[in-house]
């Protein structure tokens, strides 16, 4: 079976957009074209099955030695460690990028605002969200969960409850990826045991953006009878997927969003994460230094 042996799962918003298309470049690591398969946290994917699974996503793979996933929502979701076990076993190496989780929050709003599922302020919103996530509605409960999807420690532990720590690779983003982007690769390299390759390692991917056309938003968010009608026409999820993508790429702009201050920022972060950090800071003996 041509199935993942490692994935990146996360943290949403902390440059694994990056890294997925610095790791494409190798020779000898297999990525779907689509980035994020979903297949072990969304309930209707997952239920298609792991032959599926292999069917839509890796029916590509050749002789490459490492075969990956990159899907960031996996480190959030509270099923998904006990499903990957089940389905790959206990033998897959994880890479994780963990990013001030305030940061990570404003990047993760700045997402929804712009994809106009979010009209509250930054602070409004995570001072609301528990009252707001919904765990029925599972793709609402992804867009919503600021604060949520910035608690390591818990996801972290949930993870190793499952998978011993050794398979993991847990990388600083600050400090790490951004600061340090060569040995980090190097480490990479390294953890899934390949060559060294002479990559294009200065990317940026998936950087701040805004809509062209707010239209065109408003429209891909409706639902009713021209869904259905659209997944008759087109019954490949992977396909439907991919061209939702590629709409949604040519319909944004980068752009500099408003930083929040020193202020707020630590403000945020003593309020909604310091006890999280600081159990997350003795989970892997390493400061990851946030705080300052």
């Amino acid at each position: 079976m041509s199935l993942p042996n490692f994935m990146c799962i996360g943290a949403a918003k902390s440059g694994t957009t990056s890294l997925y298309d610095i790791l494409k470049q190798h020779s000898d690591i297999f990525l779907p074209s689509f980035k994020e398969p979903h297949f072990f946290d969304i309930p209707s994917v997952y239920q298609n099955g792991i032959e599926w699974y292999e069917k839509t996503y890796f029916q590509s793979v050749k002789n490459e030695k490492c075969i990956g996933d990159f899907s960031p929502t996996y480190l959030f979701d509270e099923h998904a460690p006990e499903r990957i076990l089940n389905d790959l076993g206990d033998n897959v190496k994880f890479i994780i990028i963990l990013r001030n989780p305030v940061d990570r929050a404003y990047s993760h709003y700045l997402h929804s605002k712009r994809d106009e599922h979010e009209n509250l302020s930054f602070k409004k919103a995570l001072s609301l969200e528990k009252n707001r996530v919904n765990k029925k509605d599972y793709l609402s409960y992804l867009r919503l969960s600021y604060s949520g999807q910035g608690m390591y420690y818990q996801m972290l532990t949930r993870y190793f409850k499952f998978f011993p720590k050794d398979n993991f690779l847990i990388i600083n983003f600050e400090e790490e990826f951004v600061s340090q982007r060569e040995s980090t690769i190097n480490k990479i390299f390294n953890f899934l045991e390949l060559d060294y390759e002479g990559l294009d390692i200065n990317l940026s991917s998936n950087k701040a953006s805004k809509a062209k056309s707010t239209w065109l938003k408003k429209v891909m968010k409706k639902t009713g009878c021209w869904r259905a009608l659209l997944k008759r026409m087109i019954p490949s999820l992977k396909i439907r997927q991919i061209i939702k993508n590629r709409i949604q790429r040519t319909n944004i702009t980068t752009f500099t969003p408003v930083k929040l201050s020193a202020l707020d920022k630590r403000e945020l972060f003593n309020l909604f994460f310091k006890n999280e950090v600081d159990e997350l800071e003795l989970l892997l003996n390493k400061r990851m230094n946030w705080n300052k």
